[in-house]
């Protein structure tokens, strides 16, 4: 009876990435009963929030190195719904190192709100590529390419910086003059819905909802 009851019982990292696809479940729902870009963004935040607690999660459990990925390819042959505003968890084969598998299914932002990488501080702006959310080993060098927050095996962020921000803001999505696809956010009415999530190193979040701070 005990035996069966240890082999049934849920560890404290699985409840922890069970809790954070709860938290962006119900953004999701959240996002249908509010209205205007204000929700919008509050919503984004704590999906983003869920995710990031999802990642740490995940390196946690397979105790291996994670990655929140943001899509990134701006080439305006590209799938532009995803742009910026596109997030999902892949992780490392510690087998093969090099090699990524995708955790989630991934997860789209309310329309209008994107990732803002001029507001992220401390963000390195690397980026992979990847063919997610393809569940085969890919080696992260061809496919699309996405933006990446890390954590290593331990659930801390692999950062030198003691705080690294990843902020998000409303925007539109617009044909830049090289022909590609870029997001502006330059226009008045966006400038105060913004919003951020702090990464410390030692792999907590804290959230930032003033725009002043950000």
């Amino acid at each position: 009876m005990n035996s069966y009851s240890k082999k049934c019982a849920f560890t404290l990292i699985e409840l922890l990435v069970v809790i954070s696809i709860i938290l962006i479940a119900s953004s999701i729902i959240f996002i249908g009963r509010g209205g205007g870009d204000g929700a919008k963004l509050s919503s984004s935040q704590r999906i983003i929030s869920g995710i990031a607690q999802g990642a740490r999660g995940q390196a946690i459990l397979k105790n291996a190195t994670t990655r929140l990925i943001i899509y990134s390819d701006l080439a305006s042959n590209k799938d532009e719904e995803k742009k910026l505003r596109y997030f999902g968890i892949v992780y490392e084969d510690n087998a093969n190192p090099g090699q990524w598998f995708a955790a989630t299914q991934g997860t789209y932002l309310p329309e209008g709100i994107y990732f803002n990488e001029a507001l992220s501080k401390e963000f390195p702006s690397v980026t992979m590529n990847i063919n997610y959310p393809r569940q085969s080993a890919q080696s992260g060098s061809s496919g699309e390419e996405y933006y990446y927050y890390e954590f290593n095996s331990n659930g801390t962020m692999a950062t030198n910086y003691d705080n690294t921000w990843l902020a998000i803001q409303a925007g539109t999505l617009k044909l830049g003059s090289g022909g590609d696809l870029e997001v502006d956010f330059t226009e008045i009415e966006n400038e105060g819905l913004k919003a951020a999530l702090i990464f410390r190193r030692v792999g907590t979040t804290s959230l930032v909802s003033d725009p002043a701070e950000i």
